[in-house]
């Protein structure tokens, strides 16, 4: 096999004879400002893609290995320096800091059109460096062609304090890296039938010779020609060179981002498929739970969602880049990369059309304002999210700004320039919060413009939604399980319902017609305010909502109801709730859960108490991922 190094760097040339003892040089040159990644990671990786394609012009049926190096500064990359002067200050922000040496490797044929990445990192402390110390490395050393303006073979001890990872790589060519992918490179492709979904990841699974493949990108029935990227024991990471025969289930998804954005997971599977891979992983969960020889009627067939896009009444995207490449989007699929970066949409089809009115204005309000994205490793920056909140029914928009700092000039004016170009925007809020946690909580809100609210409709039904406000993200799935809940009420004559974790008391106001009295519980007062106004609202006096922890469900509500719905967090009842629901007594206990393992957790608990499933009953009110909803109901 003819192996061609794309380098003019002699230490590169040295330390490939550690990998092979016979091999071509062919220097390259690339313009590093075409590539647009700001993540230290992919630019490199990306870097020696573009110096592995130019060298494989000349050397078509070679293997071409190239390689990049960058060192980083928290998300700040630094690469080759124009001047002493540009040197001088990386070397001053890398002074008595650790920093990250990253070296991209690509190997590439062109003949067979055949690529396969990978990359090192390795972290490095410097001591404290004084400008005397700085000033001499740049007078006695060659610095220009270094990343970060150092070469660590040549600060040594003088400038380093610790390295923790590839000595090799710090000096730009991670010798046991590159010498494992030119192995995997030396493999034959393999041609495999996927015969089984990879769910809840997106991808699928083969297996063959008692080793089990995990195919990505791939549908379960495709047929695809892989090579392996990666092996751990008898599971095998596969990378797919082209889908040889399509699966029948495969569609065309009709969102341009699939595939990058991690919003949605399936939409290159037919929608009646995914209805059973939900319902086959919903069963595998509960029987990993303890619940063993559920008959197979218990368990209905996933009810579909009403609509299977622009079903979303709420999204939460974030911000990345920065200046011309600033973007507004959601964070890309989980991949080999651990950094997950965000990908600027242009359109989102399961939310709907007003993204694509509200981002464009937004983003052009951040230039403008030359607002840069929050870094929550150094702290630096203003942008965080934003969230859109829009009443599928009313058609009622309310926009929210997460940032990192409070005082932004010309917020009014943008919100009012959005509202002429969004009429259907009701109120614009900023949410201010400086967690270090990528994720939107809510410690401070302004209402910078409008109500404070928005309103939705389930059936004839008003509820007024606030910026923290739970509401089920699928109005009319959500419009669907609450029936079933309100007609298994409604079949017994005068019953009183206990609804725990009840939140805004969407739920319970829902039911409360089939009922002679409805009372809610939540830990959050400000939710119970909220409960008590929709109630109110909709002239419903026979719903009342207490505030307290469902862990101390007080004492005179036991023995009392008749019904009790349970719909807790996706982590299911804590052993003290769980506890508490099933010293209740009641005769009959309605679940909702939105996550199967501690559904059947919980369920395994309730049955071990003597209460008897009745009917499992999932709905499906994400469409394209792998979650859905799941309604139980139990009897004593």
């Amino acid at each position: 096999m003819e192996i061609v190094l794309a380098s003019n760097s002699p230490r590169r040339r040295e330390l490939m004879k550690k990998v092979v003892p016979d091999f071509t040089v062919f220097p390259v040159g690339i313009d590093e400002t075409s590539v647009e990644e700001e993540d230290p990671v992919r630019f490199a990786v990306q870097a020696a893609v573009l110096k592995a394609r130019a060298a494989a012009e000349r050397h078509p049926a070679a293997l071409i290995v190239a390689a990049d190096t960058v060192v980083a500064a928290g998300s700040r990359i630094l690469g080759k320096p124009d001047d002493r002067d540009e040197a001088s200050r990386m070397l001053h922000l890398l002074s008595g800091r650790e920093h990250r040496v990253i070296t991209g490797v690509a190997l590439f044929r062109q003949s067979e059109n055949r690529l396969l990445t990978g990359w090192e990192l390795t972290h490095v402390t410097f001591r404290q460096l004084s400008s005397e110390l700085i000033d001499s490395y740049l007078d006695r050393m060659d610095f220009m062609d270094k990343a970060g303006s150092y070469a660590i073979q040549d600060v040594g001890g003088e400038f380093v304090e610790s390295i923790r990872g590839d000595y090799d790589n710090v000096v730009g060519f991670p010798t046991g890296k590159i010498r494992r992918l030119i192995h995997l490179f030396e493999r034959p492709t393999l041609l495999l039938k996927a015969d089984r979904p990879a769910f809840p990841a997106a991808g699928a699974r083969a297996a063959e010779s008692g080793r089990r493949y995990y195919l990505c990108p791939a549908v379960a029935g495709d047929t695809v020609r892989v090579q392996v990227i990666r092996e751990r024991r008898r599971i095998v990471e596969t990378e797919t060179i082209e889908i040889v025969e399509p699966s029948p289930d495969r569609v065309t998804p009709r969102c341009p981002h699939f595939g990058q954005c991690g919003g949605c997971l399936f939409q290159d599977l037919s929608y009646p498929r995914q209805l059973d891979l939900k319902t086959n992983h919903l069963r595998r969960e509960l029987e990993k739970s303890g619940l063993k020889g559920l008959s197979p009627e218990i368990i209905e067939p996933v009810i579909a969602s009403p609509a299977i896009f622009e079903y979303r009444n709420k999204m939460e995207f974030a911000f990345g880049g920065q200046g011309r490449t600033l973007r507004l989007g959601l964070r890309e699929r989980a991949g080999r990369i651990p950094f997950r970066r965000t990908v600027g949409l242009k359109t989102c089809p399961i939310f709907g059309q007003t993204f694509e009115k509200v981002a464009p204005l937004i983003l052009d309000f951040a230039r403008d304002g030359r607002l840069e994205v929050h870094d929550p490793e150094t702290g630096e920056g203003t942008l965080r999210h934003l969230v859109i909140r829009e009443g599928k029914t009313t058609g009622q928009v309310m926009v929210i700004l997460v940032t990192a700092e409070e005082d932004i000039a010309g917020l009014t004016e943008a919100a009012l320039s959005l509202k002429k170009a969004l009429p259907a925007l009701a109120g614009f809020y900023q949410l201010v919060t400086r967690r270090q946690a990528d994720v939107v909580t809510f410690e401070k809100t302004k209402l910078v413009f409008g109500l404070p609210y928005i309103e939705e409709k389930l059936e004839r039904l008003t509820f007024r939604i606030r910026p923290p406000t739970f509401f089920q993200t699928n109005t009319l799935a959500a419009e669907r399980l609450y029936g079933r809940i309100r007609d298994r009420i409604a079949a017994e004559k005068g019953a009183r319902v206990l609804g725990l974790y009840c939140g805004a008391g969407v739920l319970e106001t829902f039911v409360s017609s089939s009922a002679a009295a409805v009372t809610g519980v939540d830990s959050l007062p400000e939710n119970i305010a909220s409960a008590c106004e929709n109630a109110a609202i909709n002239g419903i006096d026979r719903a009342a909502f207490i505030a307290g922890r469902v862990e101390k469900v007080p004492a005179e509500l036991s023995g009392s109801f008749d019904f009790v719905i349970v719909d807790p967090p996706r982590a299911g009842l804590s052993p003290k709730a769980l506890n508490q629901v099933l010293k209740l007594g009641v005769s009959e206990l309605i679940y909702v859960s939105c996550n199967p393992a501690s559904l059947g957790r919980d369920l395994a608990a309730a049955t071990t108490a003597g209460y008897r499933i009745m009917s499992i009953m999932p709905f499906d009110f994400f469409p394209h991922t792998p979650y859905l909803e799941t309604l139980v109901f139990l009897e004593k």
